[in-house]
Order: structure tokens, then sequence, then C-alpha cells
């Protein structure tokens, strides 16, 4: 569970934790979790790399070159070029994906970038009551806000199995394109293919998108009480563009 505050109501909302046992037992409890998730997104990193030189080079393992653009390229663009990759290769009939795949795989990618981020740039030492951290802090025209994000074991848990079946994803998707383009597989068979469960949170995806649309509508000047109040009146499952639209129409109404 996420929520956003207002710089000034930083301290009070949600309200610290009374005692140094109490922050020390939490992150005594949670830290190797912690450590578990950047770990694994590092892993994560790595495969994309990988698959990139895969796709890219006659060999993989022993022709160095693309590592002088990977070096210096951040997990986000591995991501996005990776991808770009897949839908060059399907668009060009060399292979077949099931529909869908790729839009959830750069979604899903993405989602893992911001889990991470909120974990490595969290503030841990400024507990919360209720397990809140701060995760992100940014300007706006309404002023400073900053974005706290309830994580206890269980959270993290489900974060860090959601990072591991996104890898075990990934490379299912890359092997099923190999087998097509080296005629290994039939890409007739590719909407039957069984690939490995994609575990996203129940709630991650969903709180982004309405985060996103908050943010959205805060820079178009509308107060926060107002924006809250219709952010939460969007289904669970909407896209960021349907999103916005659909809140503008709510705040337009309620005029």
């Amino acid at each position: 569970m996420n929520k956003e505050v207002m710089h000034s109501d930083y301290d009070a909302d949600p309200e610290m934790v009374e005692t140094e046992k109490e922050l020390s037992d939490y992150l005594s409890n949670i830290a190797e979790d912690i450590g578990w998730i950047v770990i694994h997104f590092n892993s994560l990193e790595d495969v994309i790399a990988q698959l990139l030189r895969e796709m890219m080079l006659r060999d993989a393992y022993q022709d160095e070159r693309l590592d002088v653009f990977l070096t210096e390229m951040g997990y986000q663009q591995k991501a996005r070029a990776l991808i770009h990759l897949y839908g060059q290769t399907e668009a060009h009939g060399a292979c077949r994906l099931p529909n869908g795949e790729l839009v959830q795989l750069e979604k899903a990618m993405g989602l893992a970038a911001s889990i991470r981020n909120g974990y490595a740039h969290a503030d841990w030492i400024g507990l919360r009551e209720g397990a809140y951290i701060k995760v992100k802090t940014r300007s706006s025209r309404s002023g400073i806000v900053h974005r706290f994000r309830r994580i206890d074991k269980k959270t993290a848990r489900l974060d860090l199995e959601f990072i591991i079946s996104l890898r075990d994803r990934l490379e299912a998707v890359h092997y099923l394109i190999e087998n097509q383009i080296y005629n290994r597989e039939d890409s007739l068979s590719a909407d039957g293919h069984m690939l490995p469960e994609l575990k996203i949170p129940s709630t991650s995806e969903s709180n982004e998108v309405r985060l996103d649309v908050q943010n959205a509508l805060l820079a178009l000047g509308y107060p926060l009480d107002e924006v809250a109040k219709v952010v939460q009146q969007l289904p669970s499952s909407i896209e960021l563009r349907n999103g916005i639209k659909d809140a503008l129409k709510i705040l337009a109404s309620d005029k």
C-alpha cells in the first residue's frame, strides 16, 4: 500500500516509530530480503545484457564489441533495446510470440526497476508507524511531495518472487524466439507455448498507475485533496492514458 503526503505533513503523517529498538527489530527482520532483492535485480540486468549479446552477435561469448555500448547503458535502456529487438524480429516474420507478450514484458521490466529503486533508495532509518518507508521525493507546482510505501516481510518476499519470475519468463521468451529463428520450433505453436508464470505483486502495478495519474494531475495544477479522491475511483486495471482521461472527466463533472 502506498501513500503520498505533502512536505508540510512529513513529520506527522505517518508518524515516526517511537524507539530505536523498534527500528532495529524491523531492519533486522527485513535486511536479508532487501539484500536478495538487490542481488536478483542485478542478476536480471546481467541476463538482459547477455540476451542482447545473443540477439546481436555471432559469438555472444567471445565477441566483446557490444560491451563497449552496454557498459554505458543503464537498466532501462538495455530493457527497452531488448524489447525493441524482439519486436523487430517478430515484425520481420522471423518469430511469433503469444499475443501481448512483449507489452507485458516491457511493463514488468519497468515495474521491476521501480520496485528495486524503492528498496535501494528508501529512507530505511526513517521508519514510520505501520512499516511505512519513504521511497521517493518529488517536486510539483503544489510543493514537495513524499511517497511512502508499506514494506513488511511479506511485501518484500512477493517483490523478490516477482523479480525472479521475470528473469525466468524473459529467458523462456528469448529461447522461444531463438528456436524459431534457427528453425528448431514451428512459429505456429507459439500461442500455445507454456511460459513460466509472471508473479506480479497483486497491488504494485495498479498502485504505480494510480500514482502516475495523480502526479500528472498535480502537474496540471489540480489540488492534492481533489486528485486523491478522484484517483481512488479509478479501476485497478486501468492503463495510464485512460486513467488520466477518466480522471479529468471526473474532475470536470464535479465543477
